[in-house]
């Protein structure tokens, strides 16, 4: 007896210690990270490019794997000190001015890490304090007017197709540091950053096939929760399938509603039409596979996420598919329909129906309606002046400007002076962490909308935002809020606005994000919350099957009071 408890003794106490050796392990790569990525950033040896930095990072994530204490840590944070040498660049502390600026800029974790010892961190305080004040080698202003961060020198290693462990750690190490000092938006996300570094760790090292890499991948794009992230190329077909199904369909309620038919030869059940209610696929419930994709999808929020996951959740590896749900007409259905390759892109407007051939009408009771993304500079004048006498104009903003005529044309028609509609901030590469605040398109023609105007228009304005209303459609709604006069009806937009940067990962990756931080005037941001709601308005399934549109409904009733 006593025998079999000292065996199960000796079994707790091993597990006890691979625990605590796992979690100390993770700890220890959190602050190889963070201190490579400083350095990388901060030390003028570094940042300059005259070291080949990956290679120090993979020799030393080796060295912490195959440690058993905290002397070997140490020593691989001394090794990297030793290759980056002496900082000789001046002390530099910045003014304090506005608060937003710093949001995201913080160096106590020097001070607080577990494992670096005292002189490491007196080191690497120095450093912080010390920055490099030049172009940055692996991370400086895009070509682009918005100036975007390129990370167009890091390599990328595209013969990796499942790179090995430390590569593996090297590209999650690579996107962390670019998020933590570059990401606008770092200080929204959710949960604190260092946090996330730790949870994603085991998930790269335990990656150790394709398909468990490419879910690694995915979430790890997905954990800024950002409507711009996206991974390139695209996993979700070698996860979920490259057959989609041969028809269009939204997602409400945790079921899938059929919008539209493609290829009606394809369909041959005759109870499947238009208006059907999905409840699974292949004999898994549709809801369930809303959770599984979940933490896989980059997106803002709840909506944004419901709206990527169209592009994969009815894939399948195998042609054919048996779905299961009730047709319109209340009967069930439980027929195999041929899968089919689509370029989803491609589909893009149709599938989400952001396209329409009307551009301006007027509804009965004399109620403008605009479809927002049909303006142009060829038809602008003509537009707005058949709406102009209307009680009350409805822009549909559920759809995807298609140039900027509209968004900077359009106020004019409501203001009496000009306004400022829009602040941004943006990286200021003298400083990682730390980003300039401005007036958006400051010093050009673009940082106000509207024009001295005796006779604005005075009616209501109603806009129709949905998870469609994305980036430049949030952006449009922005100028047009200007107007005091503006009503919004609909549900959260998708919460991303800025331009989308990209960076580097091993195997020839991209993951993006927002490269710019968007707020109003007043600086209430819009990243993840959307253009604010005055009156919300959601889909049922029920409207989905009828393909009634409760937004307009509830607009022209609005526009009616």
């Amino acid at each position: 007896m006593k025998r079999n408890y000292a065996t199960i003794l000796i079994i707790i106490l091993a597990m006890t210690t691979a625990f605590a050796q796992s979690k100390t392990q993770r700890h220890q790569l959190s602050e190889l990270s963070r201190t490579w990525g400083l350095l990388k950033y901060y030390h003028p040896e570094i940042a300059s490019g005259k070291h080949d930095w990956d290679s120090v990072l993979i020799v030393n994530i080796g060295n912490i794997l195959s440690a058993r204490d905290a002397d070997r840590f140490r020593k691989a944070i001394d090794d990297i000190l030793a290759v980056a040498g002496n900082d000789t660049t001046d002390y530099y502390s910045p003014n304090t001015d506005h608060s937003i600026r710093y949001r995201n800029y913080d160096i106590s974790w020097i001070n607080s890490a577990r494992y670096l010892s005292n002189t490491q961190k007196k080191k690497l305080h120095y450093i912080a304090t010390h920055p490099h004040r030049g172009k940055n080698f692996y991370a400086h202003p895009g070509d682009d007017m918005d100036s975007a961060v390129s990370t167009s020198n890091e390599k990328p290693y595209k013969d990796m197709l499942l790179p090995d462990v430390k590569y593996r750690l090297l590209g999650l190490f690579r996107f962390w540091n670019v998020i933590n000092y570059y990401y606008p938006y770092k200080y929204a996300i959710g949960k604190p950053w260092d946090q996330v570094l730790l949870e994603m760790i085991p998930v790269m090292i335990k990656a150790s096939d394709t398909l468990s890499y490419y879910r690694a991948i995915a979430q790890m794009a997905a954990s800024i929760n950002d409507s711009h992230g996206g991974l390139w190329p695209e996993v979700f077909k070698p996860i979920a399938g490259k057959y989609m199904p041969p028809f269009n369909f939204r997602l409400i309620e945790g079921k899938a509603v059929v919008t539209k038919i493609i290829d009606s030869t394809l369909v041959h059940d005759a109870r499947f039409q238009v208006g059907a209610t999905l409840t699974s696929i292949n004999g898994v419930p549709i809801s369930r596979l809303i959770k599984t994709y979940w933490d896989y999808v980059p997106a803002s929020n709840a909506g944004g996420k419901l709206k990527s996951m169209h592009a994969f959740i009815l894939n399948t590896h195998l042609e054919q598919a048996l779905y299961c749900g009730i047709n319109k007409d209340g009967k069930k259905i439980k027929t195999v329909l041929r899968q089919i390759e689509r370029d989803f892109l491609k589909d893009y407007l149709d599938f989400f129906q952001m396209d329409s051939k009307i551009t301006t009408k007027v509804l009965e009771g004399n109620i403008g309606y605009v479809f927002f993304s049909n303006l142009n500079h060829q038809n602008l004048d003509s537009a707005m002046k058949s709406v102009m006498n209307a009680k009350a104009i409805i822009f549909d903003m559920r759809n995807y400007p298609r140039e900027g005529t509209g968004t900077y044309q359009v106020p004019g028609h409501f203001l009496s002076q000009p306004e400022i509609y829009a602040r941004n901030t943006y990286p200021d590469f003298s400083l990682p962490g730390r980003f300039n605040y401005m007036i958006s398109n400051e010093g050009t023609a673009f940082s106000q909308v509207g024009r001295h105007n005796q006779n604005p228009y005075s009616g209501k304005i109603i806009l129709l935002v949905d998870s469609r209303t994305q980036s430049a459609a949030e952006w449009a709604c922005m100028t047009l809020l200007t107007s005091k006069n503006v009503t919004i009806i609909g549900n959260q937009t998708a919460g991303a606005d800025g331009n989308v940067t990209r960076t580097i990962l091993p195997g020839g990756y991209k993951i993006a994000f927002s490269g710019l931080g968007i707020y109003f005037p007043d600086g209430t941001e819009t990243q993840r919350k959307g253009i604010p709601i005055d009156i919300e308005v959601r889909y049922t399934v029920a409207d989905a099957i009828e393909n009634r549109d409760p937004l307009l409904a509830k607009a022209i009733e609005f526009a009616n009071k």
